[in-house]
């Protein structure tokens, strides 16, 4: 999306530094800057704002800055994180259709991608890239939507409590899909019913006259219904929206019969394994 950096220094209760400018977008990464966007330092293992000079020479046409001024045109803030977040919800403002959350503990990926394959073949359609899904990416992802653009996937992921709910203030979803909650983070959470914990802060972010999408097979999941006020849809061998006849072709792609309230279909997925059923129901859902 494109915004001033005079816009962006209202937003981010910045200082505009240099001339105003349009930026598209942003970038936390000098070694893959789209063309005029806004480069975002951030100051963790290593200082971002070493790293501005790379950037704006690749194609950054402004940047943030919490230190010195530089040559080039930048909006100087308190903290380059946090501007980062503001911008994010800003954008958010920006979209006329749904943001759609997508978490679980594993799946996330492939649901945002099938989900965002099938919503572009009838609107403008922005999706994270690749698995970004942290107080970084999520807000990263809604910069880097057109302008215009209808609808928006964003993965989120959590390393422990409060996580999913602080990216929710950022996108605040009308849509959220919870896939799976399995052990792979349990060093962080403790257990099974943590990581769960942690994943319904998405259905409960969720807005009334939004949408909880849950996978009906997994115990876990299937009780947050009991945790927000969202319209509730389910997926799964006992959901809304279900898969009969599952079969595996020689290369162990699925083809099933797609049973939905709104009527059926026949489906082949290009993916192998039957797993990905699971994934396909949830993003038809």
């Amino acid at each position: 999306m494109q915004f001033r950096l005079s816009d962006v220094a209202a937003i981010t209760d910045g200082v505009l530094l240099g001339p105003d400018a349009v930026v598209d977008g942003a970038s936390i990464d000098s070694r893959s800057v789209p063309r005029g966007c806004l480069f975002v330092p951030i100051v963790a293992d290593r200082d971002g704002h070493d790293y501005v000079d790379a950037a704006m020479a690749a194609g950054a046409a402004a940047h943030l800055t919490s230190g010195a001024a530089s040559a080039h045109p930048a909006v100087s803030v308190d903290d380059t994180s946090l501007a980062l977040r503001r911008l994010g919800a800003a954008a958010r403002r920006r979209v006329s259709g749904d943001v759609i959350g997508v978490t679980g503990s594993v799946g996330k990926t492939t649901t945002k991608d099938l989900l965002a394959g099938c919503l572009s073949t009838t609107k403008v359609t922005h999706a994270s890239y690749r698995s970004v899904n942290n107080e970084l990416g999520v807000p990263l992802t809604l910069l880097g939507a057109p302008d215009g653009v209808e609808v928006v996937v964003t993965e989120m992921g959590a390393r422990g409590g409060g996580h999913i709910s602080d990216l929710c203030d950022i996108a605040e979803p009308s849509i959220g899909v919870v896939l799976t909650v399995g052990a792979a983070h349990t060093e962080l959470f403790g257990d099974l019913r943590q990581v769960a914990a942690a994943k319904a802060e998405l259905v409960e972010a969720l807005p009334a006259t939004g949408t909880a999408v849950l996978n009906a097979d997994d115990e876990l999941v299937a009780a947050m219904a009991e945790r927000t006020s969202a319209h509730l849809l389910l997926f799964g061998r006992t959901g809304d929206v279900r898969a009969d006849d599952i079969s595996l072709d020689e290369l162990l792609r699925p083809t099933f019969q797609l049973r939905t309230p709104w009527g059926d279909a026949p489906c082949r997925l290009a993916s192998a394994g039957v797993h990905t059923v699971t994934n396909a129901l949830a993003a038809a859902a």
